[in-house]
């Protein structure tokens, strides 16, 4: 298996301060970042609450980048006009919040935006596999959801080779994303996996050079 020469890079907004968003927004633009991704959680999936919709309709008027929701909430299928209506040109939502995969990608069809799951660590890859045919992204969390800053799950790796495994088999042209611990440590790992895409936060936020730190999730 040989890796992605370069991967795409999407910054999540987790651990910003938002009272300086339009300054963050700016510094992502300029450090060569491919999208933006908003982390929607409503307390219950997970333990913690974010922002919703018309927030995310905020940030995605004031980026010059494209913007990702990922839908860490119960019933997802309940909040799609909405983001689809805020603008997002993706939307993720978690195969463990809904009892109809397939039903919730039909509704999400209807629009033009790109559709995915994401997949918390906890649940085997092989659940996603049926769903190939009918999704642009595939997300791998490689943390558990709903917080920053916490250590990358080294048995994502495997994850990502048995599922890029699973796509090449169908023909699927499935992005790979993996959210959570990511930095220079198991980027390459995760490239030669056959990862398309980096959700990173913290280490973003806290590297000195951005622009740098990306090139080098890239691979470039």
């Amino acid at each position: 298996m040989t890796g992605r020469a370069c991967v795409r890079v999407s910054i999540s907004l987790l651990g910003t301060d938002f009272t300086e968003l339009g300054h963050t927004l700016e510094r992502i633009r300029l450090s060569g970042a491919d999208s933006i991704h908003l982390d929607i959680m409503d307390g219950r999936f997970v333990p913690n609450i974010s922002f919703g919709w018309s927030i995310a309709a905020d940030i995605v008027r004031a980026s010059a980048l494209p913007c990702c929701a990922h839908l860490m909430i119960e019933h997802p299928e309940d909040a799609f006009n909405a983001f689809v209506g805020a603008g997002v040109t993706e939307l993720l939502f978690h195969v463990e919040a809904t009892r109809f995969p397939f039903r919730a990608l039909h509704l999400l069809k209807r629009s033009s935006i790109r559709r995915g799951v994401a997949v918390n660590p906890g649940t085997q890859v092989e659940s996603v596999v049926p769903l190939l045919d009918s999704v642009d992204t595939v997300l791998l969390m490689s943390v558990e959801p709903g917080f920053g800053g916490q250590s990358f799950f080294p048995g994502t790796v495997a994850k990502v080779r048995a599922l890029r495994s699973a796509a090449d088999r169908s023909g699927t042209p499935t992005r790979i994303a993996v959210d959570g611990g990511i930095d220079v440590s198991n980027a390459a790992a995760l490239r030669d996996a056959g990862t398309d895409e980096f959700v990173v936060g913290t280490a973003f936020f806290r590297a000195g050079d951005p622009a740098a730190f990306v090139r080098l999730l890239k691979g470039a």
